[in-house]
C-alpha cells in the first residue's frame, strides 16, 4: 500500500506495544479492530480519549493550537456525528452544552 503508514520505531524497537486499531476512510468509512477488551466497550472509550488526547498534543506542537481548542473541535465533531447517525443528544463531555 503506497500510502501505508510506517510503524514507529519505539513500537518496533519495544515487545510492549499491541497494535488495536487500524482506520480506513473512505466513502463508507471502513474500520477493522481485533477486539482485546471483550464485552467492555468502557475500555473502547479509553482508546478514543487517548486518541483525542494525542491529537490534541500533536496540533499543539505543530500548529500551537491549545489543546483544549482541539478537544472541543474533536468533541464537536464527535457530537455531530452521534446525532446525525443515531439521534442520539447527549451532555457535553467538557461540562458545554
Amino acid at each position: 500500500m503506497a500510502r501505508e503508514l510506517a510503524v514507529p520505531a519505539a513500537v518496533t524497537e519495544n515487545g510492549e506495544f499491541d497494535e488495536i486499531l487500524r482506520v480506513w476512510i473512505g466513502s463508507d468509512a471502513v474500520v477493522t479492530m481485533q477486539d482485546f477488551f471483550g464485552p467492555n466497550a468502557q475500555n473502547w472509550g479509553m482508546v478514543l480519549a487517548d486518541v483525542a488526547m494525542h491529537i490534541a498534543r500533536m496540533r499543539l506542537e505543530q500548529d500551537d493550537v491549545p489543546e483544549i481548542e482541539t478537544l472541543h473541535a474533536l468533541e464537536d465533531g464527535y457530537r455531530g456525528r452521534m446525532s446525525e447517525q443515531f439521534n442520539i443528544q447527549h451532555r457535553s463531555l467538557t461540562g458545554r452544552n
